[in-house]
This record gives C-alpha cells, sequence and structure tokens, in this order.
C-alpha cells in the first residue's frame, strides 16, 4: 500500500517542482509612454506606468509550503528576484504590497488605483486516484495591480 500511493506523490511533487522552476513570482509593467493623456480618478497627474505583480504558491495539505514566488527585494535588480523559493510562503497581501511600495520608491512614485487578487485551486476529486493525490495538494494565487503616479516634486 505505502509503495502505490508512494509514486503518485512523488510524481505530484516533481510536477509541482517542474511548474515552480518557470517562475512563480513575475513583475509586468506598461510600456514607457502608455499611459500619455490619459486621466484616472485618484492621480493628480498622469500615471507613469501601470504595475501587475503576481505570485503563485504550491502546499501540501493545504498548510505546508512546497514552494512559493520570491518576491524578496533584490536591489541590483531594483525589481523582485522573481522565481521560486522552496519550503517557503511568499502568497500573501503583506508580501505584495512589500514588494509594489518597494518598485513605487524606486521610481520616486505614488500609488493610485491598487487592486488585489487572490485565487485558490485544487485538484480534488473522489472518482480516481489522481483526485484523491489532488485532496492532499493545492495552489494559491494572488496579485496585485497599480498605478505609479511620479510624486509631486514641491511636496
Amino acid at each position: 500500500m505505502g509503495r502505490a500511493l508512494f509514486r503518485p506523490l512523488a510524481f505530484v511533487g516533481v510536477m509541482a517542482l517542474l511548474v515552480g522552476a518557470s517562475g512563480c513570482a513575475t513583475v509586468y509593467r506598461t510600456a514607457p509612454g502608455s499611459l500619455t493623456g490619459m486621466g484616472y480618478k485618484g492621480a493628480d497627474s498622469t500615471p507613469l506606468e501601470q504595475v501587475y505583480i503576481t505570485t503563485e504558491g504550491y502546499y501540501c495539505l493545504w498548510s505546508i509550503p512546497i514552494m512559493s514566488g520570491d518576491l524578496r527585494w533584490n536591489e541590483e535588480k531594483q525589481s523582485i528576484n522573481g522565481g521560486t523559493r522552496l519550503f517557503c510562503d511568499m502568497v500573501s497581501a503583506t508580501d505584495l504590497q512589500n514588494a509594489l511600495l518597494k518598485i513605487a520608491e524606486s521610481r520616486n512614485c505614488d500609488l493610485a488605483d491598487v487592486h488585489y487578487m487572490d485565487s485558490d485551486s485544487s485538484g480534488a476529486g473522489v472518482t480516481d486516484l489522481g483526485g484523491l493525490i489532488g485532496c492532499l495538494f493545492g495552489s494559491s494565487q494572488m496579485s496585485v495591480s497599480a498605478l505609479l503616479v511620479p510624486r509631486n516634486q514641491t511636496r
């Protein structure tokens, strides 16, 4: 019985590692100048850019972190590390907010129109072995988007 359950669990673990190795934390930005001439509620001037940060985590028994995106700030790159951290959980509003604030600070900008998104998923089911294994593992994804508005230099 132990071997029969070990192989599918090992397969799911390896697949999670392969999926995570492609990068679980990412920053997307609009092209420079693409927001020129657009006005936004909550922004005193034209936003410099829109930023979207996303991270994903994989868990065993929905509480033991297997891996998550790396939202730690990298001073050299002036961005997040990105990629994956093993046995770490960085899928939280706090981690996303910290990354967003660091990006805004590096661009000398304030934030406007901030939106958070959260999604959890599981492959759970009771009709086959894959569904039963899906009950043991799950994933969570969070993202934040915001406008970066240049700071008023006269403050």
